[in-house]
């Protein structure tokens, strides 16, 4: 995007104040989080690699009413991170708990994700544009990593620098090709399958099934961005922050033992969640997922 179309933006989010709309949570069988909603709207079609601002601008005044909470107070990067995500937009807000700085990052997908009948899709794709679609969902993920450096302009945030991972050493091998560019370190980081390690910081942790009881269908911990990350099924910034701020200390120094009372505090909000397995209208898995927490910000 251009500096002043990311700016507009960044400018309705300034204003951004309400509840979101009642939705289901869900993750489905891709184990891709999504809301489901009662009302239906339009996602318009794109180019695949290099969406227009015309369709970003609807895009995200389509979220704005829909999961207003997500997005109150937050920049919207000007390219995706990482830059491959070319069909999802990054809202970003900058956060200080005791004296470590950490990032809150909502993605959302302007892509269509699920399966969708012949009178839902108003415009086919092709080989450079997505299909518009009349939907009642929005696929979504909100993550908190602790930052490194912010780059800004004002009170927008066009970049930054997570505080790399430090529980483990990552290599990575690869043949050189002078026909191709030289990646960023980080690049090659983003490819890579963590899945393993993030079973055993789970098991660090203490995260059995009988916690958390989406096991490894959604990981509640992950690697994002060189990072440490936690991973939230909730896309609403002020719920964020209110579960966020009782188990921050895990993020805070990897090298260090985690107190125990950070931990308890961080099984009871994992232990909160309930999970129901049900299937989709195409008959794959679907786990829908409720929050027990009467009192969560």
């Amino acid at each position: 995007m251009k500096v002043q179309d990311y700016r507009s933006i960044n400018r309705m989010l300034g204003d951004v104040s309400g509840k979101n709309k009642t939705g289901d949570v869900f993750v489905d069988n891709l184990h891709s989080p999504y809301i489901q909603f009662s009302d239906r709207f339009t996602i318009h079609g794109t180019s695949i690699t290099e969406p227009e601002f015309g369709d970003i601008k609807d895009f995200v005044q389509t979220v704005i009413k829909f999961l207003p909470e997500a997005v109150e107070g937050t920049s919207l990067l000007p390219e995706p991170r990482p830059k491959r995500e070319t069909g999802k937009l990054f809202f970003v807000r900058p956060m200080m708990f005791g004296s470590y700085q950490f990032l809150y990052v909502f993605s959302v997908d302007m892509l269509y994700l699920g399966g969708a009948k012949s009178e839902e899709i108003k415009r086919a794709g092709s080989q450079n544009m997505t299909p518009t679609i009349v939907t009642d969902r929005l696929y979504f993920q909100v993550k908190v990593i602790p930052i490194q450096t912010l780059k800004e302009e004002g009170e927008n945030v066009l970049d930054f620098e997570a505080k790399r991972f430090q529980g483990g050493e990552f290599r990575v091998e690869s043949e050189r090709d002078e026909n191709k560019p030289i990646r960023k370190f980080s690049e090659i980081f983003d490819e890579i399958d963590f899945s393993d390690t993030e079973s055993k910081i789970r098991e660090e942790l203490g995260i059995t099934t009988d916690i958390w009881k989406l096991g490894r269908i959604y990981s509640p911990i992950g690697i994002d961005y060189l990072s440490l990350s936690l991973r939230f099924l909730n896309p609403s910034l002020p719920k964020t922050i209110y579960q966020f701020k009782k188990f921050y200390q895990i993020l805070e120094n990897t090298n260090q033992t985690i107190p125990e009372e950070t931990l308890k505090s961080f099984h009871e909000y994992l232990s909160s969640f309930e999970v129901e397995r049900t299937v989709s209208k195409s008959g794959n898995i679907l786990w829908k997922v409720n929050q027990k927490l009467a009192d969560n910000g």
